[in-house]
């Protein structure tokens, strides 16, 4: 079963997790500021590395309460999960509006250096990460956004933002029935990635952008194809159900 685990773990070259008075005195660097549905993001170094930090505690009443429900909810995912290379280190639950994981250095796959010429090796990190995620009945609902899907200098392919998550452990019955969606869910999210990094970049870059959910739902009709006739990403050529850089889901 997915480690219950909640810190990083020992020996651990990432940093530990803050306290809220270490919180309050940090130097911020805003990744995300103001927004007043949303959290503030911030890259702080306490004495021991950076990490980011999502808190809610900046928010207004009602909204803090339903950031709790966030931040309980993405805690919740990594420990389900336990360590894995795809995600980056979970550092903890600072307190009820906020969490901590590492900063992870590098850049979004999508707008990488080297994603044409790596493509292949990029695209098998994905798939693999995605069966791994399917056979613990996890759905990242965000690995469709570009912005969630870094690349770290050493080439691993990580994904972040748990917070949209959702799971059930296999072996119940919500697995059993689901089990077949979520092959078809994360087949379709690699149907997209094979099209943004598609040799020559994007071709669907520039194009009249469709309603939303068009491209989402193609991509769904077309990984329900592929997965009746048997055919992999690796040996398709089929593009038809490319995605615009902005996420559809």
């Amino acid at each position: 079963m997915p480690s219950a685990n909640h810190d990083a773990p020992k020996n651990s070259t990432v940093p530990r997790r803050p306290s809220r008075s270490q919180l309050n005195a940090a130097a911020k660097e805003y990744l995300t500021r103001g927004a007043p549905f949303k959290a503030d993001v911030t890259v702080i170094d306490v004495g021991e590395g950076e990490m980011v930090v999502k808190d809610f505690a900046g928010r207004a009443w009602w909204r803090r309460l339903i950031g709790r429900l966030e931040v309980s909810r993405e805690c919740r995912a990594y420990a389900y999960l336990g360590p894995m290379p795809f995600f980056p280190a979970f550092l903890g639950c600072i307190d009820l509006d906020a969490l901590a994981i590492e900063q992870v250095e590098g850049v979004a796959l999508a707008r990488a250096p080297d994603r044409e010429s790596h493509r292949d090796q990029y695209l098998a990190q994905l798939r693999s990460a995605m069966e791994r995620l399917g056979a613990l009945g996890f759905l990242h609902l965000d690995a469709r956004s570009n912005k969630n899907v870094l690349l770290r200098p050493d080439g691993q392919v990580v994904f972040i933002d748990l917070a949209g998550s959702f799971w059930i452990p296999p072996g119940r019955l919500g697995h059993r029935l689901l089990r077949r969606f979520i092959e078809l869910y994360y087949e379709a999210n690699l149907i997209k990635w094979e099209t943004l990094l598609a040799p020559g970049g994007d071709p669907r870059k520039g194009q009249a952008k469709p309603p939303r959910y068009i491209h989402g739902l193609v991509d769904l009709w077309q990984a329900r194809k592929r997965l009746r006739g048997g055919a992999r990403s690796d040996d398709s050529d089929d593009l038809g159900a490319a995605s615009t850089d902005e996420p559809d889901s």
